[in-house]
Protein backbone atom coordinates (compact mmCIF):
# COMPACT_ATOMS: atom_id res chain seq x y z
CA UNK A 1 0.00 0.00 0.00
CA UNK A 2 1.20 3.48 -0.82
CA UNK A 3 1.55 6.06 1.48
CA UNK A 4 2.36 10.10 2.19
CA UNK A 5 3.88 12.09 4.27
CA UNK A 6 3.52 15.45 2.59
CA UNK A 7 2.87 19.00 4.09
CA UNK A 8 2.83 22.35 1.83
CA UNK A 9 2.44 25.27 3.90
CA UNK A 10 2.40 29.23 2.74
CA UNK A 11 2.37 32.06 4.96
CA UNK A 12 4.65 34.21 6.87
CA UNK A 13 8.03 33.67 9.09
CA UNK A 14 7.18 34.52 12.51
CA UNK A 15 10.55 35.09 13.62
CA UNK A 16 14.14 34.63 12.39
CA UNK A 17 15.81 31.20 11.40
CA UNK A 18 17.67 29.54 14.58
CA UNK A 19 20.76 27.84 13.21
CA UNK A 20 22.29 25.32 14.50
CA UNK A 21 25.42 22.70 14.05
CA UNK A 22 24.62 19.24 14.13
CA UNK A 23 27.02 16.58 15.52
CA UNK A 24 27.34 14.63 12.04
CA UNK A 25 28.72 18.23 11.10
CA UNK A 26 25.70 19.57 9.33
CA UNK A 27 23.03 22.24 10.00
CA UNK A 28 19.96 22.78 10.84
CA UNK A 29 17.51 25.77 10.39
CA UNK A 30 14.46 26.22 12.97
CA UNK A 31 11.67 28.87 12.00
CA UNK A 32 8.02 29.53 12.85
CA UNK A 33 5.53 29.76 10.19
CA UNK A 34 2.29 31.54 10.84
CA UNK A 35 -1.06 30.34 8.14
CA UNK A 36 -4.02 32.44 8.15
CA UNK A 37 -8.14 31.24 8.01
CA UNK A 38 -10.30 34.19 6.98
CA UNK A 39 -13.98 34.18 6.91
CA UNK A 40 -17.38 35.98 7.92
CA UNK A 41 -18.97 34.32 10.34
CA UNK A 42 -22.68 34.31 11.59
CA UNK A 43 -23.16 38.12 12.21
CA UNK A 44 -21.49 39.27 9.01
CA UNK A 45 -17.96 39.80 10.66
CA UNK A 46 -14.87 39.05 9.55
CA UNK A 47 -13.01 36.18 11.86
CA UNK A 48 -9.51 35.08 11.56
CA UNK A 49 -7.44 32.17 13.06
CA UNK A 50 -3.96 32.14 12.74
CA UNK A 51 -2.33 28.72 12.68
CA UNK A 52 1.41 28.43 14.16
CA UNK A 53 4.10 25.71 12.66
CA UNK A 54 7.69 24.87 13.73
CA UNK A 55 9.54 24.19 10.49
CA UNK A 56 13.12 22.39 10.71
CA UNK A 57 14.99 22.92 7.88
CA UNK A 58 18.31 20.46 6.99
CA UNK A 59 20.93 20.39 3.80
CA UNK A 60 21.74 22.46 1.30
CA UNK A 61 18.39 24.88 2.20
CA UNK A 62 19.46 26.01 5.05
CA UNK A 63 21.95 28.32 3.45
CA UNK A 64 19.29 29.60 1.54
CA UNK A 65 16.93 30.74 4.56
CA UNK A 66 20.02 31.42 6.64
CA UNK A 67 21.08 34.22 3.75
CA UNK A 68 17.38 34.98 2.83
CA UNK A 69 14.46 34.86 5.39
CA UNK A 70 13.83 37.23 7.68
CA UNK A 71 10.82 37.89 10.36
CA UNK A 72 7.47 38.63 8.52
CA UNK A 73 8.87 37.20 5.24
CA UNK A 74 6.28 35.38 2.96
CA UNK A 75 7.64 31.71 2.37
CA UNK A 76 6.18 28.35 1.22
CA UNK A 77 7.44 25.28 2.25
CA UNK A 78 7.36 21.23 1.31
CA UNK A 79 8.22 18.85 4.10
CA UNK A 80 7.26 15.63 5.97
CA UNK A 81 5.25 16.01 9.27
CA UNK A 82 7.08 14.45 12.08
CA UNK A 83 5.99 14.10 15.65
CA UNK A 84 9.28 14.04 18.01
CA UNK A 85 8.78 13.20 21.92
CA UNK A 86 11.53 14.72 24.37
CA UNK A 87 11.88 15.28 28.03
CA UNK A 88 11.91 19.07 29.20
CA UNK A 89 14.04 20.40 32.07
CA UNK A 90 11.90 18.89 34.91
CA UNK A 91 11.69 15.48 33.36
CA UNK A 92 7.76 16.24 31.85
CA UNK A 93 7.60 13.92 28.64
CA UNK A 94 6.27 16.51 25.91
CA UNK A 95 5.86 16.15 22.05
CA UNK A 96 6.59 18.44 19.82
CA UNK A 97 5.16 18.14 15.62
CA UNK A 98 7.18 19.61 13.20
CA UNK A 99 7.29 20.20 9.47
CA UNK A 100 10.52 18.72 8.14
CA UNK A 101 12.00 20.02 4.92
CA UNK A 102 15.11 17.61 4.18
CA UNK A 103 16.09 15.49 1.11
CA UNK A 104 14.99 15.93 -2.64
CA UNK A 105 11.26 16.27 -1.63
CA UNK A 106 12.01 19.24 0.87
CA UNK A 107 11.76 22.71 -0.55
CA UNK A 108 11.61 26.14 1.02
CA UNK A 109 10.60 28.73 -1.52
CA UNK A 110 10.73 32.40 -0.32
CA UNK A 111 8.00 34.58 -1.75
CA UNK A 112 9.43 38.09 -1.09
CA UNK A 113 11.35 40.08 -3.86
CA UNK A 114 12.27 42.86 -1.70
CA UNK A 115 16.17 41.19 -1.24
CA UNK A 116 18.21 41.01 -4.49
CA UNK A 117 20.18 37.79 -4.86
CA UNK A 118 23.33 37.69 -2.97
CA UNK A 119 25.93 39.25 -4.98
CA UNK A 120 23.30 40.47 -7.85
CA UNK A 121 21.06 43.91 -8.24
CA UNK A 122 17.49 44.07 -8.09
CA UNK A 123 17.20 45.72 -11.31
CA UNK A 124 16.27 43.52 -14.50
CA UNK A 125 19.33 42.58 -16.56
CA UNK A 126 19.00 44.08 -19.70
Amino acid sequence: MLTVNRATLVGHAGRDPELRDLKNGGRAATFSLATAEKWTDREGKPVEATEWHRVVVYGAAVDAVERMLKKGDPVMVEGRIATRRYSDRDGVERSVTEIVVAGPQGMVNMLSSRRPAEGGSSEPPE
